[in-house]
Parts: C-alpha cells; sequence; structure tokens
C-alpha cells in the first residue's frame, strides 16, 4: 500500500520479536496484537519499550484489547500460543 508507517511498524514487530524469542520471553503475542490493531497507525512505542526493556507485555496487549476488542484479542493470543508456543 506505500504506507511507510505500516513497514515501520512491521519491522519493529520483527526485531521486537526477535528480541523476546532470544532472551526466553513470551511477549511476542502482545506484540503481535498490538501491531495487528494498530498496524500504521502509531502510538506503541512506549508499550513496545516497555516490554524490551521490562519484559512487560501488559501495555501491549491493553493497547490491543482496547483497538480490537477483548475477544478478538483473546482468540488471537490464544492461536498464537497453539501455533508458537
Amino acid at each position: 500500500s506505500g504506507d511507510v508507517a505500516a513497514v515501520a511498524d512491521l519491522a519493529e514487530l520483527i526485531s521486537l520479536c526477535a528480541h523476546e524469542r532470544a532472551s526466553g520471553g513470551d511477549g511476542d503475542g502482545a506484540a503481535w496484537a498490538a501491531t495487528a490493531a494498530r498496524l500504521g497507525a502509531g502510538g506503541l512505542e512506549g508499550a513496545r519499550q516497555s516490554l524490551r526493556l521490562r519484559g512487560d507485555a501488559r501495555p501491549l496487549e491493553a493497547i490491543a484489547r482496547t483497538a480490537a476488542g477483548d475477544a478478538a484479542v483473546g482468540a488471537a493470543l490464544a492461536a498464537h500460543a497453539r501455533l508458537v508456543g
């Protein structure tokens, strides 16, 4: 679509998930959910930093739930856990 912000979000997601997997963290599901819910819209920087620096995925999950709703995020996180572990 030519949306630079969306491409930047996907690049951040890949980096963050690689960091989480390498460090043994489990916040990548919340990172995926928040990125999908707000792709290209911004507003994820602080929550990403929370995960990257403190291993706290709660802000990302909260953003996802606000943007997409509890049911959608719950289903996405369950699928992520089942498929990725």
